[in-house]
């Protein structure tokens, strides 16, 4: 990959250094160029306003001497020619000459002389530059320089190899620089790839993985052979993670299963035992009895757990949907005698609009429980639960607004920093007010809030908890919206 990556960076360094290189050369050769076409026209003017006399009455003037002196010390041939009788005069070159002639031609017809092309080190030795001699329409003669070309060409040749060298100088410090990057780039890419087939191999049901999952998609892979490796084990992983987790949770739903068998019969045996306990041993068989029912409770919130982390799949519109509000006076009505021994009441918000959450009514249900049953136990007497319902923003700006179900209560909360941790397996948070302790505290498993969030967010649902202002704690838990139904639906 680090060799395509650095063809890559080498053709577009090369395309970038020549897209400045080309036209810096072309307008090196253009100013020079030009430079020797303003300099050959100003000395044909002044030999065309010297050599004005010359051919219309013969008087050289100083036509003849500044002439042999350009010849002398510029080494280019000079010609001279009349209409009006003056004999031809010429350094360097004859009027014979295919060129000289031509241009002769050119001027003594009055005609614009043809534009020079742009000189490069391979262009001709000479140019030649002619001009009419006299005014307006009347042309009495013709003055002709052929220039040489030999040092515009050499200082265009040096400042070619400048350039050139210097394209060169980039196109290798672009190099350096590109392997730097796709250095820098693919090391930790390659990093990644080595710690990814590492871990994939070291991961349980990796053959499974990869024979479920791997295979199909691997001949739809395109891209360059890392990539393509780096996205095998991704996907390898991906699958054994998932089929590791899956064996997670049906270990953790079969040993919960296996363990009620074994803990039916306890719990007979110990209802068995009760009437012939001793005296002085019937306060050690209670606490027995109790801790056969609170690991029988365990076992239950394990199985619930175990399937409340299952990933809900989504199906067609109302499939996975219900009415909170309806739902929440149903269970409200249910838990009614036991909030009533607690001394906890509960009010439920009116929902006129009815809202829908993408939550199924089960799990919606199990949670509402799980918060009820919480309340009555460890929120004290003289507590009220407020359930609403309500839309929240969603996501993010983009997003659709979300359905929100509150359950608040002002009873004795927690503490603060013990807020972020209720929903951690088996942690059983302390109460700040008043909550009894010892044999009179009311047991727990310590599963509760964590079912409640995996079936929040097995549903695609955030939870949020927080204080009560005043004191107690909220439960913000916030649910898909179902989409717009379809027509005629």
């Amino acid at each position: 990959m680090r060799s395509r990556l650095l063809l890559v960076l080498a053709i577009l360094g090369a395309v970038v250094v020549a897209g400045f290189a080309f036209p810096l050369a072309l307008s090196t050769a253009d100013a020079r160029t030009r430079e020797l076409v303003l300099s050959r026209d100003a000395d044909l003017q002044r030999f065309a306003d010297l050599a004005d006399g010359y051919a219309r009455n013969g008087n050289p003037g100083l036509l003849f001497e500044e002439a042999d002196a350009y010849h002398s010390l510029y080494g280019e041939s000079l010609a001279v020619v009349s209409t009006r009788g003056a004999a031809p005069r010429a350094l360097g070159t004859t009027i014979d000459d295919p060129a000289v002639s031509a241009a002769i031609g050119r001027a003594l017809r009055n005609e614009r002389s043809s534009a020079v092309e742009l000189l490069t080190p391979w262009s001709p030795g000479t140019i030649v530059f002619a001009k009419p001699i006299g005014t307006g329409a009347q042309v009495n003669g013709a003055v002709v320089i052929a220039a040489s070309t030999a040092s515009a060409r050499e200082d265009i040749l040096l400042a070619w190899v400048i350039i050139t060298t210097g394209s060169l100088a980039a196109i290798v410090g672009f190099g350096v620089l590109a392997l730097s990057v796709s250095r820098w780039v693919l090391r930790p890419l390659e990093e990644v790839s080595t710690r990814m087939q590492r871990l994939t191999r070291s991961l349980p049901f990796v053959a499974l993985g990869s024979g479920t999952t791997d295979a199909p998609s691997a001949a739809r892979r395109t891209g360059p052979p890392e990539l393509r490796a780096l996205s095998s084990a991704f996907e390898t992983m991906d699958s054994a993670v998932h089929t590791s987790a899956d064996a997670q949770r049906r270990l953790v739903a079969d040993t919960a299963h296996q363990l009620r068998n074994p803990l039916a019969a306890l719990q007979l045996r110990l209802d068995t035992l009760g009437p012939r306990v001793m005296e002085d041993g019937k306060k050690s068989h209670e606490r027995a009895v109790g801790e056969a029912i609170r690991l029988e409770e365990i076992l239950d919130d394990l199985l619930a757990l175990s399937v409340a982390e299952v990933p809900r799949i989504k199906g067609g519109a109302g499939d996975n949907t219900c009415v909170p509000y309806l739902v929440a006076v149903e269970r409200a009505d249910y838990w009614h005698d036991t909030a009533a021994e607690s001394g906890t009441g509960f009010h439920v918000d009116d929902d006129p609009d009815g809202l829908e959450a993408q939550i199924d009514a089960g799990d919606m249900e199990q949670i509402l429980d799980v918060l009820f049953d919480n309340a009555c136990k460890y929120a004290g007497p003289g507590t009220t639960v407020r359930i609403s319902v309500g839309m929240g923003p969603g996501r993010s700006p983009e997003s659709s607004p979300r359905t929100v179900v509150t359950v608040s209560d002002d009873g004795a909360g927690v503490a603060s920093d013990e807020m972020q941790l209720i929903t951690r397996r088996f942690y059983r948070g302390t109460s700040l007010g008043g909550t009894p302790t010892g044999d009179d505290r009311p047991t727990g498993t310590g599963l509760g809030l964590s079912i409640v969030e995996a079936l929040v967010e097995s549903n695609g649902g955030e939870l949020v908890i927080r204080e009560t202002p005043g004191g107690g704690l909220t439960f913000v838990m916030l649910f898909p919206a179902p989409g717009p139904k379809e027509a005629g639906t």
